[in-house]
């Protein structure tokens, strides 16, 4: 496997899809940092008790996004496997199905590690506007594992499916198309897990400016029993339900590493397995 992945290191470091997805998340990061810092500074004396004032309200705002970088890089770093026939000409020199595969796999994840490093890189711009990390180094470290670990199991879902598909064209839309999935259905399950169990039947202004409220009432929308234990599990469980809860501050250390994990291991066995089978034509 060394010598397959000593020429995967070679070519990583000349592709050019992976530079530019480099750039591009980097580019984002420090943007998005700057603009929370200058927001923060900028209406800092409106609502003092509402306002980002330190790092950690920010920093890892990006990582519900972070699948979309990953799928653009791996799907057509791997997509070029097989429009170049480079797989077909590993199995001919003798490399089993299975080196290859895992080969590609840790090639893709040293990518996405160098990726996600250039965000973390990246949201340090917000450190002149809102100070250093709140916590201690050991909550710092806790988010940045958890990182890491949801970068795997993304990276293990994403080479399956790249590694199964020979159309390159197909493979990125598909790739770009499941990192998307996996965001949105994230974000569906926490946004129906923050509906409060009660509300008002209303809230009204009066004339003279008095907010008045109506009967508390139980709020049909609140998601409750068996549905509500699945929703939690799978907002765990999900590589980009973690990366929401990073971004809101609310980890469940060191679940996420277990969970991210089993997803690592599992998907990679079956990957393989079905890779084994896959007729490469």
């Amino acid at each position: 496997m060394s010598k397959l992945l000593s020429a995967n290191f070679n070519r990583l470091k000349k592709d050019k899809i992976f530079w530019i997805t480099l750039i591009a998340a980097l580019t984002l990061s420090v943007f998005a940092a700057i603009n929370s810092g200058a927001s923060a500074t900028k209406y800092q004396d409106l609502n003092p008790d509402n306002n980002i004032t330190y790092l950690n309200s920010c920093y890892f705002n990006l990582m519900p996004i972070v699948g979309i970088f990953y799928a653009v890089f791996i799907s057509l770093f791997l997509g070029t496997e097989y429009s170049e026939g480079t797989i077909r000409n590993k199995i001919v020199l003798g490399h089993t199905r299975t080196n290859i595969y895992l080969a590609n796999f840790i090639t893709c994840l040293a990518g996405n590690i160098v990726i996600y490093c250039a965000m973390l890189i990246g949201g340090l711009a917000a450190v002149p506007y809102l100070g250093g990390w709140q916590g201690g180094a050991a909550s710092l470290l806790a988010n940045i594992l958890i990182g890491l670990f949801l970068t795997a199991a993304l990276t293990a879902i994403l080479t399956m499916l790249c590694m199964l598909s020979t159309n390159k064209a197909i493979t990125a839309v598909a790739a770009i198309l499941l990192a998307f999935v996996l965001m949105v259905g994230a974000s569906a399950f926490y946004n129906m897990l923050q509906e409060p169990e009660f509300t008002r039947e209303f809230i009204s202004i009066s004339a003279d400016g008095q907010v008045e409220f109506g009967d508390e009432i139980l709020n049909p929308a609140y998601v409750s029993g068996f549905r509500r234990k699945l929703y939690e599990f799978l907002l765990v469980f999900l590589p980009t339900g973690q990366g929401i809860l990073m971004a809101n501050q609310e980890i469940h250390f060191p679940v996420e590493l277990i969970y991210s994990s089993i997803i690592t291991v599992a998907v990679n066995i079956c990957g393989v397995l079905a890779f084994k089978k896959k007729d490469l034509k």
